[in-house]
């Protein structure tokens, strides 16, 4: 039987189970974030993007959406830096704010700032952009230049950032946030564009999940119902099983259910993903390596060398 996991990794929870599997498994290091990891096995294609905006948003089959993510800028010498995603750091009325103004300012026939039902921003686009963009996952801390828009149209979307930054820079909006001493966006970072795809394809017999990302991909096919992790026991295990999270709440007590029907042998083949910061480590565990326990343990802190 196959089982697969996907998890992200956070520094502060511990599990000594998923180290025992890190110093027996084959390690390899992928190219991939948590969503881009969920499209790439849903046979989701980037075109050039991941169409994660269009995956969340799911409102529209015709419009092109993108991330419209405001996000703080520092200035580092002759150049800036995106030092942190501000996304979730307003309140419902904030965002309704923000996306209002944007609109007064730069809505025009082929695109307008949306949101969805979870508050978030998006920008949709009648007309699909010559542009390739980067993921907020995959930005390291320096020179933004370098992950900046990129394409045919790349000149005039950094001018339209260009815009929205000095939008943004005495806005009252901003003034505000500032006196609340709240930290303030001066840019929106637009990245993950695409069309809704039409399809998927589901290589799994058995899907559980609390991630949402990975529940509206799979709401593309109507025809495909993940079952919750609450529900997940040790029967569960079948031919082709996969399991992602999105948090710490149930991995502990999962990855126990999975050690013991590896041992048992009900599990011949583990893959294990762990996302940290963008990054993917892939775990391939068989029963054979189990000999392998005497290994002096690694640990997911040491690998993605978290202090």
């Amino acid at each position: 039987m196959n089982t697969t996991l996907l998890c992200k990794f956070t520094p502060n929870h511990h599990h000594p189970i998923l180290d025992r599997f890190l110093t027996i498994g084959q390690i390899e290091s992928l190219k991939f974030s948590y969503e881009e990891f969920i499209c790439y096995l849903l046979g989701v294609k980037p075109n050039p993007d991941y169409p994660f905006a269009a995956m969340d948003y799911q409102k529209n089959h015709k419009h092109y959406y993108l991330y419209a993510d405001p996000v703080y800028l520092s200035l580092q010498r002759d150049t800036f830096f995106l030092e942190k995603k501000l996304t979730d750091d307003y309140t419902k009325d904030e965002i309704e704010k923000l996306c209002h103004a944007l609109n007064e300012t730069f809505e025009d026939e082929t695109r307008v700032f949306v949101l969805n039902d979870k508050e978030q921003l998006f920008l949709e686009l009648k007309k699909e952009p010559h542009i390739k963009t980067t993921s907020i996952a995959h930005i390291k801390r320096q020179s933004i230049d370098i992950f900046m828009p990129q394409g045919d149209e790349a000149m005039a979307w950094h001018a339209f950032m260009n815009e929205i930054q000095m939008f943004l820079f005495d806005h009252p909006l901003n003034q505000d946030r500032v006196q609340r001493g709240l930290l303030s966006p001066n840019s929106i970072w637009f990245s993950g564009g695409g069309l809704l795809p039409k399809s998927i394809q589901n290589p799994y017999t058995t899907i559980f999940s609390n991630n949402n990302f990975l529940k509206k991909a799979l709401s593309i096919d109507t025809k495909i119902s993940p079952k919750t992790l609450d529900i997940f026991h040790q029967d569960n295990i079948n031919s082709n099983t996969f399991i992602a999270f999105e948090d710490d709440k149930e991995i502990d007590r999962i990855l126990e259910i999975i050690w013991n029907n590896f041992k048992k042998r009900k599990i011949k083949h583990l893959d294990i993903y762990v996302s940290y910061q963008g990054e993917l480590l892939h775990i391939h565990n068989r029963f054979i390596q189990l000999l392998k326990l005497w290994k002096k343990t690694n640990t997911v802190e040491n690998y993605f060398n978290v202090h």
